[in-house]
Order: C-alpha cells, then structure tokens, then sequence
C-alpha cells in the first residue's frame, strides 16, 4: 500500500492537470490579495460606493444601481426590494437617481444611499466573515426611521460575503444578500458594456470579480480539474490530509461532506467554505408528486432550485444545521409555509411570517462554540469527527424521518 501511495504522489506532481492547476491558481492573485486587503471590509465598502455612485470615474452613471435592484427584482420572482417601505417594480421604473449620494460610515452606517427627490433611501450592511453585531440592525434602522420619516422608500439590506443567519426580529425588516449577486452584477451586466468602459475601469472591475470568485469558490475551471485530479490520485490526497491537521473550521466542512456523500439517502448539493448542502434521495424519487401537489415548480429541476433548503452552517463560533424555505415560485413557497406551519413541534423556527428569500424552517445545533474552540486549539481532528458522525447520524436517523413522513403525508 505504502508504495502504491508513494507512485502515485510521484506521477501526481508530474501531471500535466496538477502543472494546469498550480498555473490556475497562480493567475488568481489580484490586486485586492497583493495588498491583503481582500477580506476587510472597509475595502469592499470603499468599492461599493465608487461602483454604484452615478458621479463616479466609471461614467456609467445610475446603471449600476438600477440593474443592482433590477437583478433582485428578477432572482427573487419580482417580490418588492423591502418590505412595507421597500420598492416596487412599478415605483421602480419611473426612477433615476441623477441626485444620489452616498455616504460611507455616517453614524457607522456601512453604504447610505440618498435620493432626495425620489424619496428613496438604501442602507448596506456589509460583511465580509464577521456576523451582525448585537442590536446594530435594529440601531441603524431607527437612525433611519428617524433621520427620514418621510422618504417613501426605505430599504434595508444586510450583504454578506456568504449567506448569514441574523436574528427573527431583523429578518423582519432587512433583505439578505451575498456577495454572489455583486458577482453577478459585474459580471453579466456591467463588463457587458464594455463598449461603454474605459480600459482602466475594465481592469478595475475585473480585478475585483477575480477577488470575489476567488473567495467565493466560483472558479469552475479550478474546480473540475481538483475534482479530476482527486479521483485519480485518491490514496495520494487521503494521506496528504490525514497528515496535515488544518487549525481552523475548513476541517469541519471537509468531514461533514465525507459524511454527506456515503450516505445513500443523501445527494451532495452546491457548497462552500460557510455551508455544505445536500438534498435527500426522497425529493428525487418523488419529484413528479410533488409537482403534483403544487409543492415544486410545475417546470422546475432540483439540479438548479433552492426552494427545499437543506444546509449545514458553518461559522467561527458555532455550526447549525438549517432546514430552510428557498427562493423560488411564490406559490409554492407560500404553500411549504402553512404545512410546515401546521407541524410546529417539528418545525421549530418557523413560527413567523414568511420571508421573501431565505426562510428559516428547522435548526439543530451541530457544533457549539465550546465544540469548535476545543478542535482549534487541540486540532484533535478524531475528537472533532466523531462528535460530527454522532449529531450527522441523529440527523439522518431521528429527524429526517420525521420530516420526509410529514412530506408523505401531503402525497396521499
């Protein structure tokens, strides 16, 4: 065994796909990591005015704040940006935001946009790994409740680098985003107006969409080529990981997955560094029932629909498993809502009304803070596996089964 492992590690840094890989990954350094600045938010905050300020040296006016709102508009099935005070897709139209002004940290506000003649008023949350600070949301909504009562729209978004649980209250009144939708944003509406862009800004804006995808996880390129390499070189890899002990929560979502994927009731789902999904067999199985009963898109597939949510949330200080409603067809989503409504003893957070994109259904506590500080500091990574494999086996052997009968139970 020991020299099958040793050829392989040998023809493995000779592979032209590793020679690939390295070359890949070195042409992801940008300026943002050159400068360690990529993952402080005083930095992103500081682009994020420039690129959406009308006046600013990219000339591209109001454009990136109008398609900033019109991408939510349409990847959130034209639901109001806001709530009661938010912005309709008819308020929208007759907008421009010639008069707009930003300001950064007023009253530590992150992004406050100001339209006065529109009555309109935004105000970005932004975070990059750290999570909302105790009663902050709540104190920056009143600043604004306060400082324009009269504005007709005030809109409140929290913008994280991956999607973040803020408490019930604030979910209440703020519009969570990622920074996948600033990815987007860039990408498929402002590099495509490249006629319209000077070299300099176009270099500007595609050094900052390398920063995002690289800490996104959005290189398809270098991740097709790693997921190759390491079904070649299997033996190769498991030896170089059981022997490199990692100090931080990578570990975490690396068990949690191995865990997922030799599971046969579960099918491995789109995850990254923060949360690692899945989706039970029994969804596939039952698709066409389900479509049925008006509990999934009439035309939709579960490769690319997030409405039936299932994810483990991995943070600095804590990991929860979350059961959530996902964005997607209203009707169906409203329809999840009162079933799981009706099964309160199971569904322990849903208790609300329903909210307009992520809506939290189901939480069990995988890892306690006490759990994760304990791994760091050891980085005993069998103490730390095996307390995962117990909650993962409660999981899937306790309450799944709950959860898929009370599905049934709307099939009949």
């Amino acid at each position: 065994m020991r020299n099958e492992v040793e050829y392989q590690l040998k023809e493995l840094i000779l592979d032209d796909d590793f020679n690939s890989l390295q070359n890949l990954v070195n042409e992801e350094v940008n300026l943002m990591e050159i400068l360690r600045v990529s993952h402080r938010e005083l930095q992103h905050s500081n682009f994020l005015a420039w690129l959406f300020d009308p006046a600013e040296t990219h000339k591209l006016g109001d454009f990136v704040l109008k398609e900033f709102i019109k991408l939510y508009f349409k990847e959130n099935e034209f639901q109001n940006l806001g709530n009661e005070s938010g912005l309709s897709v008819f308020d929208f139209v007759h907008l421009d935001f010639d008069d707009l002004v930003i300001h950064r940290e007023m009253q530590n506000i992150d992004l406050l946009f100001l339209s006065k003649k529109n009555e309109f008023c935004m105000m970005i949350e932004n975070k990059i790994y750290s999570g909302e600070g105790k009663g902050q949301l709540r104190k920056y909504r009143n600043i604004i409740e306060t400082s324009y009562p009269d504005y007709k729209h005030k809109i409140y978004i929290y913008l994280s680098l991956e999607d973040q649980n803020i408490n019930d209250q604030d979910s209440k009144h703020y519009v969570q985003l990622n920074y996948g939708h600033i990815s987007k944003l860039i990408e498929q509406k402002i590099l495509k107006q490249s006629a319209n862009l000077a070299e300099k800004t176009k270099f500007v804006l595609e050094q900052y969409l390398q920063t995002l995808k690289s800490m996104l996880n959005e290189n398809k390129e270098i991740e097709d080529i790693a997921k190759k390499l390491y079904k070649r070189y299997k033996s190769a890899f498991d030896l170089v990981f059981k022997y490199s002990t990692p100090n931080d929560t990578s570990e975490i979502g690396n068990i949690l997955r191995e865990l997922i994927e030799q599971e046969k009731l579960l099918l491995p789902y789109n995850s990254n560094k923060t949360y690692v999904r899945f989706q039970p067999i029994f969804l596939h199985k039952n698709i066409e029932k389900l479509k049925d009963k008006g509990l999934f898109p009439k035309h939709g597939n579960l490769e690319n629909n997030t409405i039936y949510l299932y994810e483990f949330n991995i943070r600095n200080h804590v990991v929860n498993f979350d059961l959530k409603i996902g964005a997607g067809e209203q009707e169906v989503r409203e329809r999840l809502f009162e079933i799981y409504r009706k099964h309160k003893s199971f569904f322990n957070r849903v208790d609300k009304n329903l909210q307009p994109k992520w809506h939290q259904s189901f939480q069990k506590l995988i890892l306690s803070e006490n759990d994760i500080g304990d791994f760091i500091e050891s980085g005993d990574t069998e103490k730390l596996r095996k307390i995962l494999t117990e909650k993962f086996r409660e999981l899937i052997e306790q309450d799944l089964p709950k959860y898929i009968q009370i599905l049934e139970s709307e099939l009949l």
